[in-house]
């Protein structure tokens, strides 16, 4: 009796805990649910607190101080100047190198970073954009781009090396790099228009508002992922955290950085199409009147400009050495290496411009455009209705909106708005306790009191039912995108040959400016919600993929090798060890994809997706009318982020805690 008593009272004592645990949130949720259904189904309109009218009152003091005050003289208009005289540096270098420098300049780093093979596709991607005949528009972008870039690595590595280091630094600072990557950009372009004018300036620094969260979150990623035991090793050694830092945890953690380092390059390239709404005069202004003169074959050639750019640096940047490093070997000293690279450069483009080829020779340039629009007619003949059994793309399209987009849009329209919170409330709360239930509540009822804006029947709707609509539009995505993307990244980790297919489709993918792949995803899937769900797929699932894959290729041998010798099947290993090891590193791609998906959700409005995304569109178009509607709805996507964000999050750090458990 005595031995089942002792057995029983753990089980006797742990159901209280229970109860209390699950029971009384079970309670408030559901007595919130019959709150929701009795009372009104919309939002009363005493909960508007009046936002859009506060961000109208900012924009005309703006508008009337921008000459005088002195935040602008002595704030913006120096930091303008320095960015745009940045830029006129790089451009006047490259331009005094000439193409042939350029490429010198890019096979010696790639050489000494990546080998041969990143030196020669590097190289090859750079020729790319001469032969297609942009070479001087692309110098321009590459200039802004390279500005950019360096910038928001030097404000995200160390953001995100404090970040590693203090778990109240990353609370902070988490909305904040949740806003800035989710934010639609044309919402703080036109910030940045008024505090920089138009320019080089408002162009780099969005590329910098949306290139530093990757930068940041990759970082700290890398270091939290360094094993305990060579941080143990490190400090039996007396390192101080100094030398620590550099001399154990930033080399230790170099592949997931320079993945970080491969995410700001794509979002850095990802932006300059809308960038280039701005006069910069780059090859994104090329895109722009592709597409405005609906001609597919002139933006595609601009936008394949911009991708041989992306694929260049990307190749130079994060190629993995195999075998020894030639140019380490001659000159081991990093300095007389750079200066000897240095002296090759110049002497290579001073002999090219003594032999009169400085500019890209004509006679290397070939038109893509027809060759793109008889590929487009043929696509639209064959595809979008000719297959057989499936009826052609806009069968696909046509029977994603009804049976899944359109009733899923319409239950979350349909259920009370405090239903709806409770919900969420109910997931965050069993997710990770009733802090993560307050964060959700508090962040949906800030898209509640974001007010109306208009449309609808009786000539107004609130900016809950356009994020409802939204919502619908990004699970759809969201779902999409991880049953895509996990199995390829599981792939693409565990076969080296899968990794090489995939990655100039990923770099494409993601590099690509958005207005260029939202042309061909037109042509296949017609206008309307599924082709914005289908494009913001497209843009969201290489960080996902790239994630995962680094995952499971960082999972130590150890264990790995102690699963074979118990006799694991491949499978098995991969279930029962690789998966389970790698889950933060998937979690985070799920992570990359809910805000990628966010944060490419104004796609859709511009064909005819609607949601928040069209209404942060017209708040940019329309500055002096819509700035507020425009900015309420960029700040309904925040929450939206925040509340998909900080579960995905939850989710992983529960399953993180189970595995270290058992």
């Amino acid at each position: 009796m005595a031995v089942v008593t002792a057995d029983t009272t753990p089980a006797t004592s742990a159901t209280p805990l229970r109860l209390g645990r699950y029971g009384v949130p079970a309670l408030a949720i559901g007595a919130l649910v019959i709150v929701g259904l009795i009372a009104d189904h919309d939002i009363p309109g005493g909960l508007d607190i009046g936002f859009q009218d506060a961000i109208h009152r900012i924009y005309d003091w703006i508008t009337a101080n921008r000459t005088s005050h002195w935040l602008f003289n002595g704030v913006f208009d120096p930091i303008s100047t320095v960015i745009d005289e940045s830029v006129q540096a790089v451009l006047w270098v490259l331009r005094q190198l000439g193409w042939v420098g350029v490429l010198a300049v890019t096979g010696l780093i790639g050489l000494s970073t990546g080998g041969w093979r990143a030196a020669l596709w590097g190289t090859l991607s750079m020729a790319g954009i001469g032969v297609v005949g942009y070479w001087d528009s692309t110098m321009i972008t590459l200039s802004m781009m390279l500005v950019g870039i360096g910038i928001s690595l030097a404000i995200g590595i160390p953001l995100g090396i404090w970040v590693a280091r203090s778990s109240r630094a990353d609370r902070v600072l988490r909305p904040l790099l949740d806003a800035a990557q989710v934010m639609p950009a044309f919402v703080y372009l036109g910030v940045l228009v008024l505090m920089f004018s138009i320019g080089y300036p408002p162009a780099v620094a969005a590329t910098v508002v949306y290139a530093v969260p990757p930068a940041v979150r990759l970082t700290a990623h890398g270091l939290r992922n360094v094993p305990v035991v060579m941080n143990e090793v490190g400090e039996s050694f007396g390192c101080t955290l100094r030398q620590q830092l550099f001399k154990v945890q930033l080399p230790i953690a170099r592949r997931t950085i320079l993945l970080g380092l491969n995410q700001v390059i794509m979002m850095a390239f990802g932006i300059v199409v809308i960038g280039s709404l701005l006069g910069t005069g780059d090859t994104g202004n090329e895109v722009l009147n592709g597409l405005q003169k609906n001609d597919v074959g002139l933006a595609a050639a601009a936008g394949l400009a911009i991708v041989f750019a992306a694929v260049a640096l990307d190749r130079i940047s994060t190629g993995e050495r195999r075998g020894a490093d030639p140019l380490r070997t001659w000159l081991p000293s990093p300095g007389v290496r750079v200066g000897v690279m240095a002296a090759v450069v110049l002497v290579v483009a001073a002999v090219a411009r003594f032999a009169g080829t400085r500019e890209y020779p004509e006679s290397l340039v070939f038109d893509i455009g027809p060759a793109v629009d008889r590929v487009v007619e043929w696509t639209q003949d064959n595809l979008r209705s000719g297959i057989p059994l499936i009826g052609g793309t806009q069968n696909i399209s046509d029977q994603l909106v009804i049976h899944v987009l359109e009733p899923l849009r319409e239950f979350l329209t349909w259920l009370p708005w405090l239903v709806v919170v409770a919900i969420w409330a109910a997931i965050g709360w069993f997710s990770h306790g009733w802090r993560l239930a307050v964060t959700v509540s508090v962040a949906l009822l800030v898209i509640a009191t974001m007010g109306d804006v208009p449309g609808g029947q009786d000539g107004r709707t609130t900016i809950w039912d356009h994020s409802m609509n939204t919502l619908s539009q990004v699970l759809v995505a969201l779902v999409i995108s991880v049953v895509i993307a996990v199995p390829l990244g599981v792939l693409a980790g565990r076969s080296r040959t899968v990794e090489q297919v995939l990655r100039p489709l990923l770099d494409t993918a993601q590099v690509l400016p958005q207005f260029v792949y939202l042309v061909p995803v037109l042509i296949l899937f017609g206008t309307g919600r599924s082709a914005g769900v289908i494009a913001s797929v497209v843009y969201a699932i290489p960080p996902c993929i790239r994630l995962t894959a680094l995952g499971l290729k960082e999972v130590p041998v150890t264990p790995r090798e102690a699963a074979i010798s118990f006799g694991a099947t491949p499978r098995q290993e991969l279930w029962k060890v690789q998966l389970p090891l790698a889950f933060r590193s998937v979690m985070l791609g799920i992570n990359q994809t809910v805000l990628m998906v966010l944060a490419t959700v104004i796609i859709a409005a511009l064909i005819g997706g609607g949601g928040l995304g069209l209404i942060s569109l017209g708040g940019f178009q329309k500055q002096q009318s819509q700035i507020g509607q425009g900015f309420a709805a960029g700040l309904s996507i925040v929450c939206l982020a925040i509340v998909l964000d900080r579960i995905t999050q939850a989710w992983g750090r529960s399953r993180e805690n189970q595995t270290r458990r058992s």
